[in-house]
């Protein structure tokens, strides 16, 4: 029955329609999430330095006879391998 195929039609067409604006907020929200998330890690590496910052400024108080520049090799970026400072390497 033709009138029956013109609705089915209409109907898949609907439902078609749908699903492509579905797909087309669901990739707006999915692009402002990716978004969040890298204000948020900026954000937190932001904390962690200023962190570190502080941390070297109290010890610049309570030790004041410290070499300064050797305090000042210390970064938030460094590791400690073998007893020496060294960049720090993500594990692999």
């Amino acid at each position: 029955n033709a009138a029956a195929q013109d609705e089915k039609i209409s109907k898949l067409s609907k439902e078609r329609d749908a699903a492509v604006f579905s797909a087309g907020t669901l990739g707006e929200e999915k692009a402002r999430l990716e978004s969040d998330v890298t204000e948020l890690q900026l954000y937190a590496a932001g904390q962690y330095d200023e962190g570190f910052s502080f941390a070297i400024e109290q010890v610049k108080l309570l030790f004041p006879d410290l070499d300064a520049k050797r305090l000042g090799e210390a970064d938030a970026m460094n590791q400690i391998v073998d007893g020496k400072l060294v960049p720090y390497v993500p594990p692999q």
